[in-house]
């Protein structure tokens, strides 16, 4: 594939606009990459509260990065620049913006707990989305509770396989509650050499693994 050159690029007119933000953010970096974080504080005493924000019980602090007001105005330019609003919007919109394969992307509807229906090419996904959620409850009390068993009884193991997302969430999840946890060993394999399987399954019994 040939890159475009930046002259091409410079003609279209969403990433005009974010070109030209992103030189003035790159001279704005370049006069002020030296300056030290306390003496923004020492210069601002109400920073933290400028550049911080509170969602429930999550606060995000962004006081103790190098940026000011300056920066976060052209920050926010080039989000504008770059149509940002109008992307997220055709995201929660259900709009096909998965180019490669052509299709709506949903996450948000997985996490969907208003009781609002989430529409994807004019159906509601939330009752699909719902019927999984309660099958996978069923599963994992049936695992928990003995229900569902191997060949040796009761699960004691369960070796989650998965790369990237499919790995890095159970991990964390795995991680967070393990203060209470109270059922199977969690073991996890996320590298394709057949090394790491094998050193897992050599500690668990296979006959009440899943």
């Amino acid at each position: 594939m040939v890159p475009l050159a930046e002259s091409t690029l410079l003609n279209i007119p969403m990433l005009s606009a974010a070109h030209t933000v992103l030189k003035a953010l790159k001279n704005h970096w370049s006069a002020n990459n030296s300056r030290q974080i306390a003496d923004l504080f020492e210069e601002n005493p109400q920073r933290f509260d400028e550049f911080s924000a509170s969602v429930g019980d999550i606060l995000f602090d962004f006081s103790k990065n190098n940026l000011t007001a300056h920066t976060f105005d052209l920050l926010l330019e080039l989000a504008s620049a770059a149509k940002l609003d109008e992307r997220r919007n055709a995201l929660f919109a259900g709009e096909h913006v998965n180019n490669t394969e052509d299709r709506a992307v949903q996450h948000m509807a997985l996490r969907n707990l208003s009781g609002e229906p989430v529409m994807v090419d004019g159906k509601d996904v939330m009752p699909d989305v719902l019927n999984v959620r309660q099958n996978m409850a069923r599963f994992a009390e049936s695992v928990r509770n003995g229900a569902i068993g191997g060949t040796g009884g009761p699960f004691t193991d369960i070796v989650n396989i998965g790369i990237g997302g499919s790995d890095l969430g159970p991990v964390m999840a795995t991680l967070a509650l393990a203060p209470f946890h109270d059922g199977p060993r969690t073991h996890f394999v996320s590298n394709v050499d057949g090394a790491d399987i094998l050193d897992v399954l050599a500690t668990v019994p296979a006959e009440t693994t899943l």
